[in-house]
């Protein structure tokens, strides 16, 4: 539009559209959805994952399955290490979200221990994520021992595989808790939706074991899978976080999406 100007009747009315107005203009269109979730830091980062690890499993495909050699696989894998430092990025100061989850943890009585470990574990892989981040970008010297030194990397893999197995067993407390409430839930409109949070958190426990098992690979544990399965555990943790944050951020309202079948599982 801006190139063609404003000339006709219908560029004219487009033209006329304030800025404020131009999101209810697209709203319920897919121009509209994608505005929606474009402008989610979260979501970009999320998908940017899925890109990541899908780049680094196809150079890795051509090369290992095809024995190809070709100049698509340094494209691929440049791709993939673009992609995977930018996320890091999105990621720096993303420890402070987590204070929104104490006043929940204090309304607990049955399993507060539990959620405060989950808190802290969290709390600790994004720490040291952003160490590592900083550390590995040059923000401060490769040497910097005082924190976590040389070994940045390692002791953030570390740390994101206990939270992954921390968060495995509170994802496990919720479901319990929103099966009983879908069970006692007689509303139907509002039960298709506790069946779609109930999929977040199913999807959410495919995620903690791809995620963790990825870790336990980049640290080299002999039980740990190979490298095309921590690949393709990387894939999948992407493709579960993307998941919930296309179908949470579908629209503008903030509703977000809400299913037509039920039980809303996958």
């Amino acid at each position: 539009f801006f190139f063609l100007g404003c000339g006709g009747t219908r560029q004219r009315n487009f033209c006329s559209i304030s800025n404020d107005k131009m999101s209810s203009y697209y709203e319920g269109t897919w121009i509209g959805h994608l505005d929606a979730l474009g402008k989610k830091t979260e979501w970009r980062e999320k998908t940017g994952k899925v890109i990541q690890y899908g780049a680094k499993l196809g150079a890795f495909m051509l090369k290992e399955d095809f024995g190809y050699e070709g100049e698509a696989i340094g494209r691929l894998k440049s791709l993939s290490k673009l992609v995977g430092a930018s996320r890091k990025i999105f990621k720096l100061g993303k420890f402070l979200k987590h204070f929104e989850d104490i006043a929940d943890i204090q309304e607990e009585t049955s399993m507060a221990p539990i959620f405060w470990l989950d808190f802290a574990m969290n709390m600790a892989k994004d720490v040291t994520e952003n160490i590592e981040t900083v550390t590995k970008f040059g923000f401060v010297p490769k040497s910097y021992g005082v924190i976590m030194g040389s070994q940045a990397e390692d002791i953030a893999d570390f740390t994101k595989m206990i939270q992954c197995a921390v968060s495995f067993v509170v994802g496990l407390i919720e479901i319990g808790r929103m099966e009983d409430k879908i069970a006692r839930c007689k509303d139907q409109k509002k039960l298709k939706k506790l069946h779609l949070k109930n999929s977040f958190l199913y999807w959410a426990l495919l995620k903690y074991v791809t995620d963790g098992l990825k870790c336990a690979a980049s640290l080299g544990y002999s039980w740990a899978p190979d490298k095309r399965m921590a690949i393709i555990c990387g894939l999948l943790a992407g493709v579960a976080d993307a998941r919930k944050q296309t179908l949470k951020n579908w629209d503008k309202s903030g509703k977000g999406y809400t299913p037509t079948i039920g039980p809303y599982t996958f």
